[in-house]
């Protein structure tokens, strides 16, 4: 039961329904060589052994590339923009994921606000082709933002 009581209901509010995404890499790598292999500079990178926020070490790297953070409700059009930069790179892609047993994954994001529409979160059929291609992974995270009013609790915990 205590262990219940640290537990909190999170509750998202937002002003208005927006959507991330972004590429990345993860594995066993030093991220400068995905960098140099790539010819692209990431936005952001971990290596094996940096602090996590939870206070453990980072058992693997990462490379994150593409983000993009829009009020659009197209996800597919986010999505592309996203792997735009990487098409002409689909063979290099293969090969980092081959040669450094990697994990490539596209996130999408959404984050609706509970009385907006909801965003399509169908990829397009050039950014499936891409994944498929890459071996790359299509996750998509949906939130869904309810101010404390409409819930029946405050803070609630599970």
């Amino acid at each position: 039961m205590q262990e219940q009581e640290q537990l909190k209901r999170v509750l998202y509010h937002t002003a208005h329904t927006e959507c991330l995404t972004y590429f990345e890499i993860t594995g066993k790598f030093d991220p400068d060589q995905i960098t140099a292999y790539l010819r692209i500079a990431p936005e952001r990178v971990r290596r094996i052994g940096d602090p996590r926020p939870n206070g453990q070490t980072a058992q693997t790297a990462s490379w994150r590339f593409g983000s993009i953070t829009s009020r659009e409700t197209d996800t597919a059009g986010l999505m592309m923009e996203t792997v735009r930069p990487l098409l002409a790179k689909e063979a290099l892609l293969r090969q980092i994921k081959l040669q450094y047993d990697a994990r490539l994954v596209l996130c999408a994001v959404p984050l609706v606000r509970y009385d907006e529409p909801v965003p399509s979160l169908a990829p397009s059929l050039s950014v499936m082709r891409f994944c498929l291609e890459t071996g790359t992974e299509l996750v998509i995270d949906l939130y869904v933002s309810c101010p404390d009013h409409l819930t029946g609790e405050k803070n609630a915990a599970y």
